[in-house]
């Protein structure tokens, strides 16, 4: 059985519909292109798998034009995983050599470095040994430890603020395999799930701070055959239940607009407890037309950024408008790395829920009496 084979029904049910989520892709709405909406890549996938249409290079562009946000799953009768079933098409692209560049040197570059960076991960994770004992294992995902350190500074900030210390866990020397998933490489996906696996076995608990290796971690990998032992939490989860432990800080006197990232939300349906902590932090949040289930995508999945980046950098921008306003002015909140990466890219403010939530909790604690100066109260 072949990867595409396990979609069958889904290829065949998006190809007969009558394009009833033309709408929901941000590929196709920021491209301008019909044949890359849902309908139009699912077609040509189920024509490749019914034997009509040969693996070219149409065909190739197509299957790779999704971020496996799963908006369109939120519009369909039939919840068909559209994401899912196109990255088991990047598997033929594969074996005739036709997978774009970016997707392809990605493949190169993991199976050098079992991540997609190039990098030897265990050395930045020795850089967070942890000095005093924690409560719980933070597993920050490779894009944080090599190209956002500050965001783990944050957090582990952050955590102990809310009584919750946090500490990078060993074991975040291993990528989650997401880029390998997403590219169509599922026999090598599988292979890495069941080494994550063994290595996870005696490890009860990880807080994993990228939403995509936590979904990862807890849908992907069992879609494949492989169960963890390890209960598998985001951070903001953790930071969520701990709530009532959090500092005693009066809001930052900030307008933000939040952005549901599409793993965190959608793929894991945390939606009430990034906007919980948020709420928290500053005291004016917006948010676009469309949110929660049917919210927008900032463009980081799937591959998109390697494979289209000028598409990806536009649908962070429309996604950053739908939020924020045209203007400019108001930053997007974020607890997604990439998709903070995406608006950044945009041309956007953006921050991410971590650090704003560390400028709240270092504030400095205002003695009970004592005149708040900015607020005028006493």
């Amino acid at each position: 059985m072949t990867a595409m084979d396990r979609h069958d029904q889904a290829y065949t049910y998006c190809a007969f519909c009558p394009k009833v989520c033309r709408f929901s892709c941000p590929v196709s709405e920021a491209s301008h292109s019909e044949s890359l909406s849902a309908w139009g890549k699912m077609t040509a996938a189920h024509l490749v798998h019914e034997g009509k249409r040969p693996i070219d290079a149409g065909t190739s562009k197509a299957v790779h034009a999704c971020t496996g946000c799963m908006r369109c799953s939120s519009f369909c009768k039939h919840e068909n995983t559209v994401g899912d079933a196109l990255f088991a098409a990047r598997e033929e692209t594969i074996k005739a050599g036709l997978q774009p560049k970016g997707s392809a040197s990605t493949l190169a570059t993991f199976s050098q470095s079992q991540n997609p960076f190039g990098r030897e991960l265990s050395s930045l994770v020795d850089t967070w040994k942890s000095d005093t004992p924690v409560r719980y294992p933070l597993f920050p995902g490779c894009s944080s430890l090599v190209k956002r350190p500050e965001l783990i500074e944050d957090t582990l900030a952050v955590s102990r603020a809310f009584g919750a210390p946090m500490g990078v866990a060993k074991v975040s020397s291993r990528c989650c395999g997401y880029p390998l998933y997403a590219a169509g490489s599922h026999d090598a996906f599988k292979e890495h799930a069941q080494a994550n696996a063994a290595v996870l076995e005696h490890v009860p608990e990880l807080s994993v701070l990228d939403p995509g290796c936590a979904f990862t971690f807890n849908v992907v990998y069992p879609q494949f055959g492989v169960q963890l032992k390890t209960r598998i939490r985001t951070v903001v989860e953790v930071l969520a239940d701990n709530l009532a432990h959090a500092p005693h800080h009066p809001p930052l006197e900030e307008t933000v607009g939040y952005h549901d990232a599409c793993h965190l939300g959608r793929g894991l349906g945390q939606y009430d407890q990034p906007r919980a902590l948020l709420a928290k932090a500053v005291t004016k949040v917006t948010e676009a037309a469309s949110i929660r289930r049917e919210g927008g995508c900032a463009g980081g999945g799937g591959l998109l950024p390697r494979t289209m980046p000028d598409v990806a950098v536009e649908v962070a921008r429309r996604q950053a408008i739908e939020v924020a306003g045209a203007q400019g002015d108001v930053a997007v909140v974020t607890a997604c790395a990439t998709s903070k990466r995406m608006f950044e890219r945009a041309g956007r403010k953006s921050y991410d829920l971590m650090a704003l939530l560390r400028r709240w909790a270092d504030q400095r604690p205002q003695p009970l009496g004592e005149p708040d100066q900015k607020r005028g109260e006493t």
